[in-house]
């Protein structure tokens, strides 16, 4: 089902605004278009929606799509969307297929047996690796599947991960596996948590930020290879409204080279709204924990980051929503194009927004 700009998306799709970067950014970003679709959109009787992890296939033109649905509205799925772009902008949306995601015996997971969240295609294999944040246990998982959801083999996750029956130990509840990325080698299958393991630190506040995990997994063998430290950064700023939740934490990330992540630290307060921050993250000179089990009983260094944009509300024009999903898109006229999509949590009071951004070298 195709779905095209409304009027007011057209006249942002032809804006060109020069986003809010910080210094030494390797990049200056613009941008190109969003489309966006209301909740409670439905195809094929199915509601579209939580969209939570986003991948380019650039050899089809296909993105492919997982939402965080725990099998609750239908079973846990992943979509194949085409953006229509071209030199021009961002013209549309074609939701050209839906696939139910399958466990180890073939059968689609039970009502809250899963939680998915974030999706990386393999097109020298032609298949995908997938995140859940928790089973009906909390346990999180990593698996690898065919392109049409049907089940290959789960990766095998570390005790530390693993939440213990005190609480003491373990991913906390939908703070787990957020970010996938495929290292450029095509090797190594890296996960990270959106906060910090229970007995790695506390979850992210106003005055201060969480040490987050991300992992390596050798695709090959299906063993971890290495294991680092991200610092997440504190909440951007109070909640003005009842019940005053607020959040910070690691949502995805990319890479921008052989060492050299690019993050999404996804910030929101009730009340005021979201404010997106993408930073660099390098894995030189930092400390592989590998095998660790608790941060707390070692001094290790975590990954350095540069902040390199920000997108709070009214930047770029738009009303900046629950960030969660970011690929490299189709290249523009010879320059690269950044992809964001956000999760609508299936709320009334949200919406799935697809993002395009044209990345141009910085020239400072």
């Amino acid at each position: 089902m195709k779905f095209v700009l409304s009027p007011i998306a057209a006249v942002l799709a032809s804006s060109v605004i020069c986003a809010h970067a910080q210094d030494a950014a390797p990049f200056k970003a613009t941008l190109f278009g969003q489309v966006v679709l209301p909740t409670g959109l439905k195809i094929a009787g199915t509601e579209f929606g939580g969209i939570s992890g986003l991948d380019h296939d650039a050899a089809s033109g296909l993105f492919y799509a997982i939402s965080d649905d725990r099998s609750e509205r239908a079973p846990a799925r992943l979509y194949t969307l085409k953006l229509a772009i071209d030199g021009k902008g961002v013209h549309g949306i074609d939701i050209v297929s839906s696939s139910e995601l399958r466990n180890a015996e073939g059968a689609a997971f039970a009502k809250k047996d899963v939680d998915p969240e974030a999706i990386r295609f393999d097109a020298s294999a032609s298949r995908v690796f997938w995140s859940s944040e928790g089973d009906a246990d909390s346990r999180p998982a990593i698996y690898e599947a065919k392109p049409d959801g049907s089940h290959i083999r789960s990766f095998a996750i570390p005790e530390a991960y693993l939440p213990n029956a005190d609480k003491t130990r373990g991913v906390r509840g939908n703070l787990s596996f957020e970010s996938l990325a495929i290292s450029p080698d095509g090797k190594t299958l890296w996960a990270g948590t959106e906060n910090a393991l229970t007995q790695d630190g506390e979850k992210a506040t106003l005055e201060a930020g969480s040490p987050s995990r991300i992992v390596g997994f050798d695709i090959a063998s299906g063993t971890v290879s290495a294991e680092y430290v991200y610092d997440n950064g504190p909440i951007f700023t109070k909640a003005t409204k009842d019940p005053y939740y607020n959040d910070n934490g690691l949502s995805e990330f990319l890479f921008l080279g052989p060492d050299e992540l690019l993050t999404i630290e996804r910030s929101f307060a009730l009340g005021i709204g979201s404010e997106i921050n993408f930073y660099l993250a390098s894995f030189a000179g930092a400390t592989d924990v590998k095998g660790t089990a608790s941060l707390k009983d070692i001094a290790a260094k975590a990954m350095s980051k540069r902040k390199v944009l920000k997108i709070g509300e009214g930047d770029f024009g738009l009303d900046i929503d629950n960030i969660e999903s970011m690929t490299w898109g189709p290249e523009v006229d010879g320059q690269r194009t950044l992809v964001i999509a956000s999760d609508n949590n299936f709320s009334p009071e949200q919406f799935t927004q697809f993002v395009v951004l044209k990345l141009d070298p910085a020239t400072n």
